[in-house]
């Protein structure tokens, strides 16, 4: 599976239970990331199912993404609380 973002605690033990074999993952989640950045819920022993990680892919270009959609919705948002 490839994301943007690494996946946030409840993703992380969705992908743990469907038994995904591999996880490619653009930027880290410095507030809510469970791949590593601040917790690691795929390293965990304890879990009958390891995912293979690799982080960082098209780093640049998902920071991009992810920064350009949100500012996107922060301006439509404003403009239309403007309008109402």
């Amino acid at each position: 599976m490839y994301v943007t973002l690494e996946p946030c605690s409840m993703c992380a033990g969705a992908l743990i239970n469907s038994r995904i074999k591999k996880l490619y993952i653009g930027t880290d989640d410095g507030k809510t990331g469970a791949c590593g950045s601040v917790l690691n819920l795929l390293g965990d022993y304890k879990f009958n199912h390891k995912i293979e990680v690799e982080k960082y892919i098209l780093k640049e270009e998902c920071e991009t993404l992810l920064k350009d959609f949100f500012k996107f919705l922060r301006e439509r948002n404003k403009i239309e609380r403007k309008n109402s």
